[in-house]
């Protein structure tokens, strides 16, 4: 018998290159396999707001028409201030024969003194019209977090879905597994399993359904937040509710703190500054100006001279363009206030509405959490009936059915609570739950979610 002898030491042990390669690849394999996973990232509301107060393009469109209000504001004041100009030329020309030169430069400036206070009035309208940007600015970010919150309770309300689904399937599960062994006990017959079957199927594909629902809301909040790229992402349950000594004073607040009636008192006060521009069309303008020049025909020896002026320019007919101006302001004016008590109205509307969505809600979650409590009891009943075998399979199934439908029933009855208080706080003006002007922090995004 041959045995395997070990190679002497001077001897060289040839390796495959295909084994080294082999051997370096389990090796890369399982150094990967030991690295930590990456961790999904878990948001609460507040980083969804602050997400969505970096990312969304709506907001940044509302910055861009302040930014415009403040540079008219710029345009308008330029009227009342000194402005200075020079000039410098030089040409030759030449006829019959002979050429010549020419030099000159000079420096000139103007103010207009007097005017009876018709660009004041216009810097009034633009400066009235900045504030109303700041408004719109506002009540864009808070029609921007409204939209992320009813996205995030939308979202909330899909995953509790799935988590009862998961429960039904879980339980139509032990229901087959039961049904399966009363048969082999021969103590039920066969179309008790084929009847758990089915249900055990309609269950499965109810939980597919809710899977779906729940990528879907979550694109639907990335796309609230102004989120480009398609991330997972998990998120924390919130509970949202109004305090109710606010209830009372709701519409009182609305009228205090909505940023669009504050942006409609605004652009009326806009509108009377205008008026009062357009009205004095037809004043006198005193102006001054003055300047220094230098010309000749050498440029090193230049003439200088100087000059300085006071005008006045006094309007004597205009064909009626003052008093059509006049005219469309005020017509303007009126329009704005009829803008301003129809918004008010709908304010007090909205309001309304919200405060008896808010109560009916409320019920219904009262409501649903007895019926409920009721599916839960007649669930017990049923699973015992069957055990000791006076029930049917189809009693069973009525109930986990209506076991399932009540807590859906009741998740939500919930997410129409969070509805109401979403629309509670966009009729009102004010946030109640999420992050205010003055404590909103830098956004933690997600270096993947970063914009470039």
């Amino acid at each position: 018998m041959k045995r395997c002898a070990w190679p002497s030491e001077g001897r060289r042990i040839l390796v495959p290159a295909w084994a080294l390669f082999f051997a370096l690849f389990v090796s890369f394999v399982s150094l990967l396999g030991a690295l930590p996973a990456c961790a999904v990232p878990v948001l609460n509301l507040e980083d969804c707001l602050r997400l969505a107060d970096e990312n969304s393009p709506t907001l940044a469109g509302a910055e861009a028409q302040r930014d415009s209000a403040r540079g008219l504001l710029s345009q308008s004041a330029v009227a009342d201030r000194v402005t200075l100009s020079g000039t410098v030329t030089a040409e030759r020309s030449g006829r019959g024969g002979e050429e010549g030169a020419s030099y000159s430069a000079g420096v000139s400036a103007g103010l207009k003194i007097f005017d009876s206070n018709r660009n004041r009035y216009r810097i009034e309208a633009r400066r009235q019209n900045l504030s109303k940007a700041d408004a719109d600015a506002e009540n864009t970010l808070l029609s921007v977090h409204a939209a992320v919150k009813q996205a995030y309770a939308a979202l909330l309300l899909k995953l509790r879905t799935q988590e009862h689904r998961e429960q039904s399937v879980m339980a139509h599960e032990q229901r087959l597994e039961q049904a399966q062994g009363f048969y082999d006990a021969g103590s039920k017959p066969w179309y008790d399993v084929t009847k758990a079957r089915v249900d055990l199927g309609n269950a499965q594909l109810a939980l597919v359904e809710a899977q779906g629902s729940v990528s879907l809301a979550k694109k639907e909040l990335l796309n609230a937040m102004g989120i480009k790229r398609d991330e997972d992402f998990s998120v924390v349950p919130v509970s949202f509710d109004v305090p109710s000594e606010l209830l009372a004073s709701a519409p009182s607040l609305a009228l205090e703190n909505r940023p669009d009636y504050r942006a409609s008192e605004l652009s009326l006060l806009g509108g009377e500054a205008s008026l009062k521009a357009e009205a004095r069309g037809s004043s006198p303008t005193l102006s001054l100006s003055g300047g220094y020049s230098a010309s000749g025909s050498q440029a090193f020896d230049l003439t200088q001279g100087w000059n300085a002026g006071l005008k006045m320019t006094v309007p004597v007919v205009d064909g009626g363009e003052v008093k059509a101006g006049v005219a469309v302001a005020c017509a303007q004016v009126r329009s704005l206030e009829a803008s301003r008590e129809q918004l008010r109205q709908k304010i007090l509307l909205e309001v309304g509405k919200a405060l008896v969505s808010l109560e009916n809600a409320r019920e219904q979650v009262r409501i649903s959490g007895l019926t409920l409590e009721s599916a839960e009891e007649n669930c017990r009943i049923a699973e015992g009936r069957y055990e000791t075998g006076v029930g049917a399979p189809l009693e069973v199934t009525d109930a986990l059915l209506n076991l399932t439908e009540a807590r859906l029933a009741a998740e939500s009855a919930h997410y129409a609570l969070h509805t109401a208080v979403i629309e509670l706080e966009r009729a009102v003006g004010l946030e109640f739950h999420g992050l205010s002007s003055s404590d909103r922090a830098p956004a933690k995004t997600p270096e993947a979610w970063r914009l470039p």
